[in-house]
């Protein structure tokens, strides 16, 4: 009988670990959870439809490369792309 016990409680905590929310995964100071958004702004100005994910907090943003949210005065912006009138004939 003890035997049964323990295996029901293992089962249980199996059970409970495989449909735990994704929720807990975010950072609580950077990020928070959403279900739907239009964007996950990031430093690259490039819009990413997201879905139930963790997206960054107002006035963070993420920086892609390295994947984490960085306050928005702290974002490197994308190179832009450099052209020489003189090369173009």
């Amino acid at each position: 009988m003890r035997v049964f016990i323990v295996g029901f409680f293992i089962f249980l905590t199996l059970i409970s670990l495989a449909t735990a929310v994704e929720e807990d995964e975010c950072d609580p100071i950077y990020e928070e959870w959403t279900a739907d958004s239009e964007c996950d702004f990031n430093c690259q100005d490039l819009c990413t439809p997201v879905q139930d994910i963790c997206i960054c907090r107002e006035g963070y943003l993420r920086d892609l490369p390295t994947g984490r949210c960085i306050p928005e005065d702290q974002c490197t912006p994308a190179p832009e792309s450099i052209s020489l009138s003189c090369l173009e004939q």
